[in-house]
């Protein structure tokens, strides 16, 4: 077999938009699109979902929120925020 020199399969970042569901729970088209602009990892798709559903202590070693995961965190917490009463 030969080898197509595009590393091996947990670096690629072919996550779709039934991934991202599966992974991020119920999201809009539009937040999907914005993850899928990104080109996340499961891992790092994994790892922001985790923090915006507050399973991870943002302090916590292990994926740290920076980079994409930042990224992807800020997208899914954004679409959160909205959806949160603001102060009366």
């Amino acid at each position: 077999m030969t080898d197509s020199g595009k590393g091996d399969s947990k670096d690629r970042p072919l996550v779709s938009a039934d991934d991202v569901r599966r992974i991020a729970g119920p999201v809009d088209d539009v937040t999907v699109a914005e993850i899928l602009e990104i080109g996340p990892s499961f891992g790092e798709l994994e790892a922001a979902a985790a923090y915006a559903m507050g399973d991870r202590d943002l302090d916590r070693p292990g994926l740290p929120l920076i980079g994409k995961v930042a990224d992807l965190y800020e997208i899914l917490t954004a679409e959160q925020e909205l959806d949160e009463p603001g102060p009366r």
